[in-house]
């Protein structure tokens, strides 16, 4: 039997506080997708062969760079640290602009995980995740444009996680255990502060999350 190659993909998550306690942007993926169909998920995509051009021409400090490099210290290298660190930004930038019209400040964007689809799938990615603190005052917001979903919404992250609990909606592994921490830390504040350590993630660990935070 053949393999499935892995692609690699970056999926951003944008995150508010709310009344209720924090809030994310999500998209309601179309029935008829041939990958999590309709499924509940975060904008994001796979890695384009322009992402590398385009990351190595993205305008960040070398602090930020230093720390991406960092955080992402256990993810296989495809070419240099620093080139697929720039990378993934590029791609989840470009993602999200084109699936919700936000155009973001690549300094804005914090790597939070990391998960490997399970062997036995007939598509596989290796997916990185960034939080994008998006505060609701904030001009810049994101919106519905992807035709990959039929809708797009902010949602309580309480309340995702309460429809996925009942079976109303359907979320991915991934997902459901990315909401649960997001909602155990409580606040963006408290997310941004977190730097949780990034590792491979092929299963639910809910035992180990919230996890402790990386080392700088």
């Amino acid at each position: 039997m053949t393999a499935v190659p892995v692609r690699p993909a970056v999926s951003v998550i944008p995150l508010r506080d709310g009344p209720a306690g924090p809030e994310v942007f999500v998209q309601h993926r179309q029935p008829t997708m041939d990958f999590a169909a309709g499924a509940i998920v975060f904008p994001g995509g796979r890695c384009d062969p322009g992402d590398v051009a385009k990351g190595a021409a993205l305008a960040v400090s070398d602090a930020i760079l230093v720390d991406h490099v960092h955080r992402w210290r256990h993810l296989p290298v495809a070419q240099d640290r620093q080139a697929d660190a720039r990378t993934l930004l590029a791609t989840g930038l470009r993602e999200l602009a084109e699936e919700t019209g936000l155009v973001a400040d690549p300094e804005l964007l914090l790597p939070w995980d990391r998960w490997v689809t399970p062997e036995g799938s007939p598509k596989r990615f290796d997916v990185s995740f960034f939080v994008l603190p998006v505060p609701r005052e904030h001009a810049r917001q994101p919106a519905h444009l992807t035709t990959e979903a039929v809708g797009s919404e902010w949602t309580a992250v309480h309340s995702l996680l309460d429809a996925g609990e009942s079976g109303d909606l359907w979320l991915m592994t991934p997902t459901r255990v990315i909401l649960r921490e997001l909602l155990d830390l409580g606040t963006v504040a408290e997310v941004v502060r977190r730097r949780p350590v990034i590792t491979g993630v092929r299963d639910d660990r809910p035992s180990a999350r919230p996890r402790a935070s990386d080392p700088v």
